[in-house]
């Protein structure tokens, strides 16, 4: 990364890793200020000013959150009480490098909002998405990574930032128009266009959005899909850091609670949206403490409880990632639904449950149960979405086994739309870019990096007084001049930096490049076989800054810059249960090998992915054909057993092996995982390529603990699931 480490001395001071939310807090005390307003920060002088009109061109930071020591709006108007916070190094740093780019206005949101007037709270969190959105350039600030590796490098902390599992940075990574990644030095990582495959895979957002794919082209579920895994301190954020990614508003109540808050959002989201796909959730099964309550109170306790329509929290969109958007055209006029009183008051087609699914001829008792089909579908394999209702009196209707999505292959019948209400258990248009954020560029200042201080610009391939030199390694590109020329006085290599329908282009003796989109980073190799890479960024005074660096063709990173990053070919939900007669053992997890960049995991199920064999792959860890997940099993507070699920693909099968251990085991993960290599004890296993495993009870040889693994008829993330059971002999 030596390409990026040339950053302004100033960027100089450190700062700690953020652990608190985003978002300011409100506080008890309230003012009857209710005006209008946008506080923007001077970066020259640090102060504060109002705009009603005529908003200035600003820069806009992300960040994400200290505990305490930030800079607030009161601090800021005493310098002296600024600067004595831990939180002033990053205002400094942040004005710094908008000072570079020639901005003279900044928005930070921790000294730009006074959280004592709950109004102007209020206020900022409904306008939080139009102010990135508006703002011509967004740093991200991570705190907490190192530029020391390419992001696509295994080896890079980039994508184990916390900014990526925050609740509020979801709306700044999609709002602004360009984004750039700053690291804990304030040096350059990358832009959202550049590395947009590698935020791709840590955020689960699809690589067009960061193209220009306007968000609400994504349905609701795939919208809420992408928070599903954030987190925020205060549970109501939750809910209120999606208000700008829905376009609606609300008022927050802090201390409603985030249940309440999340419902009341998606009331709002049905007021302007007819998409069903805002019922296509998954509920969360009970937390380890849960069930054991349960089970203390009231013996093994039910599969499953009865909903409403609503979601609870962003989580339960957690499998929702691939579910387009509603075609109401099947049930025509009966397409709307509304949110009363005693309520979702909405029309259904009914279908009865087929043999296919387990809940197939229950209940034996009380009201029958039916498939309602939400007229959505998977973008995998085109799979129609139903869910399970059953009757409770006249035309009420509660959601049961609300854990699952049923997915039928073709189109149910459409003979059978009813009109019903859904009970609900209460717990106690596109906005349009502001102008000033335009990407039509006159005037480039064209830099050239330490790395590239061999090369000049030749003067003699156009009139000498055209070009404006501003430095010894700067000069500046009039609107006038259509190009400028480099050539290296060692190796004999140029380029030319040139406009392109308004936007920068890199030519090389092999192939013109183009940067049709802002912000991209253009690599270019050159006759040695060395590249050169310019890095264009947005100024404050409506020109661009173009950095010019140098790499070498031995550079190990190069093929991290040219090539975009693999993805896996198979994706496993692993459920952290252990399914006994009649209810669930809770299984702790305790680590995945090899570690999964795509994967996910959470309190109920972890999600690995694999790769299909490939030839060109350097080692067996770098694109894994198999994982193992280990567990642990806690029986009573002196017996505890390990689980170690391995899986994977072996040839076209899929296949999974189980191996128990007591806790005393001295065999780590990386140990047992490596017993599968061709070398290894238990190659066999993965060799025979079965999905289905069995291994004796390491104490009650009675029983036998089994895995399985199989292609899902639920709505998950990715096409396999696997499930331990244990079972009597």
């Amino acid at each position: 990364m030596a390409l990026m480490n040339y950053i302004d001395n100033s960027f100089s001071c450190s700062y700690a890793d953020s652990s608190g939310d985003h978002c300011p807090e409100p506080s008890l005390q309230s003012t009857l200020d209710t005006s209008s307003v946008m506080r923007l920060l001077n970066t020259k002088n640090f102060t504060v000013k109002q705009f009603f009109t005529d908003i200035p061109r600003y820069a806009i930071l992300s960040h994400t959150w200290e505990q305490s020591g930030e800079v607030t709006f009161q601090d800021i108007q005493n310098l002296d009480v600024a600067r004595s916070k831990a939180g002033w190094c990053k205002v400094e740093n942040a004005c710094a490098r908008a000072r570079r780019y020639r901005f003279d206005w900044i928005w930070i949101d921790s000294c730009c909002i006074n959280k004592e007037s709950s109004a102007e709270l209020s206020e900022a969190l409904n306008s939080m998405y139009q102010y990135y959105e508006d703002a011509a350039m967004c740093y991200v600030y991570l705190s907490d990574v190192s530029g020391e590796y390419h992001p696509r490098n295994a080896k890079s902390n980039f994508r184990d930032s916390r900014w990526f599992r925050r609740g509020w940075t979801l709306q700044e990574l999609l709002a602004p128009e360009y984004v750039v990644f700053l690291d804990k030095g304030w040096e350059r990582i990358g832009t959202r266009r550049s590395l947009r495959d590698v935020v791709s895979a840590v955020t689960g957002i699809p690589v067009d959005v960061f193209e220009g794919r306007i968000i609400d082209e994504y349905s609701v579920a795939q919208r809420m899909s992408w928070a599903a895994f954030r987190e925020t301190t205060r549970p109501e954020d939750q809910a209120y850091c999606l208000l700008g990614v829905f376009g609606v508003s609300m008022s927050p109540i802090y201390g409603e609670g985030g249940v309440k808050a999340f419902m009341r959002l998606q009331q709002e989201i049905i007021r302007i949206s007819d998409d069903r796909s805002i019922f296509a959730w998954v509920a969360s099964p009970p937390t380890k403490e849960e069930l054991k309550k349960k089970l203390r109170q009231n013996g093994p306790p039910a599969k499953a409880e009865t909903r409403g329509l609503l979601a609870r929290s962003p989580y339960e969109f957690r499998m929702s990632g691939d579910v387009q958007a509603s075609n109401v055209e099947f049930i025509g006029i009966k397409s709307s639904y509304s949110f009363n009183n005693n309520g979702l008051h909405i029309h259904l087609p009914f279908n009865p449950i087929p043999s296919s699914s387990k809940h197939s001829g229950e209940p034996i008792f009380g009201e029958p149960i039916f498939l309602a089909h939400l007229l959505c579908q998977s973008t995998r394999g085109g799979s129609h979405l139903t869910i399970y209702l059953q009757k409770t009196s006249g035309h009420q209707y509660v959601r049961c086994y609300p854990d699952e999505i049923f997915l039928m292959t073709s189109l149910p019948p459409m003979d059978d739309v009813r009109e019903l209400t859904v009970t609900e258990r209460l717990v106690t248009g596109r906005r349009v870019r502001a102008s000033n954020t335009s990407w039509s560029t006159s005037q480039y200042e064209v830099e050239l990096l330490p790395s590239a201080w061999d090369f000049f610009h030749q003067e003699e391939v156009f009139r000498l007084s055209k070009i404006s030199r501003i430095d010894e390694h700067t000069v500046s590109l009039p609107s006038e001049l259509r190009f400028v020329q480099y050539l290296s006085q060692k190796t004999g290599d140029y380029f030319r930096i040139a406009r392109e329908n308004g936007r920068p282009s890199l030519s090389t003796h092999y192939r013109s490049i183009g940067g049709s989109i802002p912000g991209d980073t253009l690599l270019g190799e050159l006759d040695s076989g060395n590249y050169i890479m310019i890095t264009s960024e947005k100024r404050g005074d409506s020109q661009e800054k173009i950095d010019v660096g140098y790499l070498a063709k031995d550079d190990p990173e190069i093929h991290l810059w040219t090539g975009p990053l693999r993805l896996p070919d198979l994706g496993v939900i692993v459920h952290s249960m252990l399914s006994r007669e009649g209810y669930d053992e809770h299984l702790e997890f305790q680590g995945i090998f090899p570690p999964d960049p795509f994967g996910r995991i959470t309190q109920d199920m972890a999600y690995a992915t694999v790769f299909q064999p490939h030839p060109d792959d350097p080692k067996e860890c770098s694109h894994p054909t198999f994982r193992l997940l280990t567990y642990r099993w806690d029986v009573s507070p002196f017996q505890s057993y390990i689980f170690h699920v391995a899986f994977g693909l072996q040839g076209s099968s899929v296949w999974t092996d189980l191996v128990v251990q007591d806790s005393y085991s001295h065999e780590t993960s990386e140990y047992v995982w490596k017993s599968y290599l061709d070398s290894g004890s238990r190659a066999g296993k993965r060799l025979k390529g079965e999905g289905f495993a069995e291994t004796e009870h390491p104490y009650y040889y009675t029983e036998v603990v089994t895995a399985e693994i199989k292609r899902t008829e639920n709505l998950q993330l990715g096409d396999y699931s696997l499930r331990m059971y244990l079972k009597g002999r």
